[in-house]
């Protein structure tokens, strides 16, 4: 996969960092039909996720497997906090 990025706009894994802990902690001040759209995207990610899996596990890829599975217990709960706080 070749994709030519402008390295002068991309963010640093310490950017990132910041930009999530903002928007962790401003989550409460977002408007409700925002917080409803990031909470269906992260839905959206869940179920690739899930579809990877099971893509993995039927090809034998166990170490993908593996990472995939972890990754989705992290985000399965963090989504069912995010959808706890939104009401």
């Amino acid at each position: 996969m070749d994709i030519s990025m402008n390295q002068n706009t991309k963010l640093t894994s310490e950017e990132k960092k910041m930009l999530k802990k903002e928007l962790c902690e401003s989550w409460s001040e977002l408007p409700k039909e925002l917080k409803n759209y990031i909470i269906e995207t992260k839905r959206q990610k869940l179920n690739m996720l899930y579809m990877l899996q099971d893509w993995a596990k039927q090809n034998g890829h166990e170490t993908m497997l593996d990472l995939l599975s972890r990754k989705i217990a992290h985000k399965e709960e963090k989504l069912k906090k995010m959808e706890q706080e939104n009401g």
